[in-house]
């Protein structure tokens, strides 16, 4: 990754991967089985953990929709590269929800992990 310019999209999702694992191990979350908030059910096919991701990359990217996100994401060669198991665009804007508490949580990991104090608001935060 070169400090010279803008980063490139590859870099950005190996870095949202990389920090929501450190926020993830900072909050004390466990992974089970691809599940991070406990249901019932079978594991599901794609991991909470590439849904958060496409979260995060949602919010970096500045995408106000879910709709818009989701187009751009099937259309874009290197997101399908990195996250080959997509979910249908309804099954990822109920995942969001669902894992929605789960990413104000890791705001305020985040926001920990940067030493940041309470003056300004966490990223991700609404």
């Amino acid at each position: 990754m070169s400090s010279d310019g803008p980063i490139d999209l590859e870099d950005l999702v190996i870095t949202a991967y990389c920090a929501l694992d450190d926020a993830l191990k900072h909050a004390g979350v466990v992974n089970d089985k691809g599940k991070l908030v406990p249901r019932r059910g079978p594991p599901p096919e794609v991991d909470d953990r590439e849904v958060l991701c496409l979260c995060l990359l949602q919010e970096w990217l500045g995408f106000e929709s879910d709709l818009s996100f989701y187009g751009w994401f099937e259309n874009n060669q290197v997101m399908c590269d990195f996250f080959p198991r997509r979910l249908s665009r309804q099954n990822w804007a109920d995942r969001r929800t669902l894992l929605t508490p789960l990413l104000e949580r890791l705001a305020g990991a985040f926001a920990d992990m940067a030493g940041d104090g309470e003056e300004e608001e966490p990223p991700f935060s609404s």
